[in-house]
């Protein structure tokens, strides 16, 4: 039988309702097989799968209701949350073979098999519906042509992703320069160096075409894991891996498995990272496009700010 020690799993992001959770294919499994767990032989299972589909949502919001007694249920398993606690505790309680569930804690011990197995589901586009749900996720007041408007300058607004279903993807070296304290300066001058010029040539080169990019990537990985995911900025809104936090996830190789999901996971990621930053929606509702390239671009923003004005005002033309 099923002991608490075989149930000590943990999720490292949130899994639910697509506009609010992360849905990081390992945890969702691992919540669909919890979840399969504790039905009743009536019930159809769920199929694990790591997609989190209408009818998990629906038992995640079903369970709140009825076993946790939550009158408005947001339908979110958060890592640590309540509704994760009681599930799992159910799922102990129910007493079933240890192999029928195993955490992705558990499962995947190496981060880099995390990111390494992470695929494109093949959804590489977002839908008007999708903008809407963005901009009402953030606020009164935000537009969705501003949403747009970021994404148009990040990845020219058609797709986060490159030809090959990977992400779009920027290395930049003095990230890297920076998370491995110079170590690799000498040794790899064209993955590690002082940020002297914005897109020098060195970046041009090592960013000359998405399959060249992830080469780079793949070069500085092999050098140290972490740092080199944290030193790329990712699909369609081009955050950078060091922002994981501030978009949501416990860690950059979660982030990095997300955004190779899908384009929602994109969105999702955007919409967490501004909800972080309260200078940056204020800019955004007010349409101070200098706010706006400060607050997401950083102070040597160049031109960001007439670029993300152009954009919005042409979608606007189009209205």
């Amino acid at each position: 039988m099923t002991t608490s020690a075989d149930l000590s799993g943990a999720i490292g992001a949130s899994v639910g309702t697509a506009a609010k959770a992360s849905n990081v294919p390992a945890d969702v499994k691992f919540i669909q097989q919890l979840f399969n767990m504790i039905a009743p032989t009536s019930a159809t299972p769920l199929v694990v799968d790591g997609k989190c589909g209408p009818l998990l949502i629906q038992r995640i919001s079903d369970f709140q209701k009825t076993r946790l007694n939550v009158i408005s249920p947001d339908g979110v398993i958060d890592p640590g949350g309540r509704t994760f606690k009681s599930l799992l505790e159910d799922a102990r309680k129910a007493g079933q073979p240890a192999a029928a569930v195993q955490s992705p804690v558990q499962a995947v011990s190496d981060k880099q098999q995390l990111v390494n197995q992470a695929t494109c589901d093949g959804n590489v586009n977002l839908s008007d519906a999708d903008f809407k749900r963005a901009a009402l996720a953030l606020g009164n007041g935000i537009e969705v042509n501003i949403i747009k408007a970021f994404a148009i300058v990040e990845s020219s607004g058609r797709s986060g992703f490159g030809p090959e279903k990977f992400p779009v993807l920027a290395y930049e070296r003095h990230i890297f320069h920076k998370y491995t304290q110079k170590k690799y300066a000498s040794t790899h001058p064209n993955l590690s160096a002082p940020c002297m010029v914005k897109a020098d040539t060195q970046w041009r080169i090592n960013n000359k075409n998405q399959a060249t990019a992830w080469q780079t990537l793949r070069a500085a990985y092999s050098l140290d894991q972490k740092a080199a995911l944290m030193s790329a900025s990712y699909g369609m809104f081009q955050i950078m891996g060091f922002n994981f936090a501030a978009c949501g996830f416990k860690d950059v190789f979660d982030f990095v498995a997300a955004m190779k999901l899908n384009a929602g996971q994109q969105l999702n990621a955007f919409v967490g990272f501004c909800s972080k930053n309260a200078a940056l929606v204020k800019a955004m509702k007010a349409r101070d496009y200098a706010g706006m390239a400060r607050h997401y671009n950083g102070r040597q923003y160049g031109d960001y700010d007439q670029r993300i004005k152009k954009a919005y005002e042409k979608l606007q033309a189009t209205k």
